[in-house]
């Protein structure tokens, strides 16, 4: 899953300039997140199309930044993203964000960036959505 973060000072109405842009452009916002440290903002979304959105928001002079997430499927239980860290710190590949994605009964979906999907892919492949 491919998403994007936008790294902006903040103000008042930073979010809905973003959001009226995509709007009016078309623009699915799939996922959004965002938090501010000091006076900076930090919002990563994915939306459909992808392409379409990156340039939109480049082009109307916003700090954007791509990424791909990986998408898993992990049980619902204590200890199951304790594992999941662990085996990726035992291959040496950093957990760069994580996001819960969706909550079923017994399990859930977590996206994850990491320094390396290559390794985190080969490590995690029974898991992978």
């Amino acid at each position: 899953m491919k998403s994007l973060t936008i790294i902006q000072e903040t103000r008042p109405g930073l979010l809905a300039e973003i959001t009226t842009l995509l709007e009016r452009q078309g623009i699915d916002v799939r996922s959004m997140d965002g938090y501010t440290v000091g006076s900076v903002a930090a919002i990563s979304l994915t939306a459909k199309p992808y392409r379409a959105c990156l340039r939109l928001l480049a082009e109307a002079g916003f700090k954007v930044f791509m990424s791909e997430q990986l998408l898993i499927r992990i049980k619902d239980q204590p200890g199951a993203l304790a594992d999941i860290s662990r085996t990726l710190a035992n291959e040496q590949v950093d957990i760069r964000s994580i996001h819960f994605v969706n909550k079923q009964a017994d399990c859930c979906i977590v996206a994850l960036e990491t320094e390396n999907d290559f390794r985190a892919r080969q490590v995690l492949h029974k898991l992978l959505v």
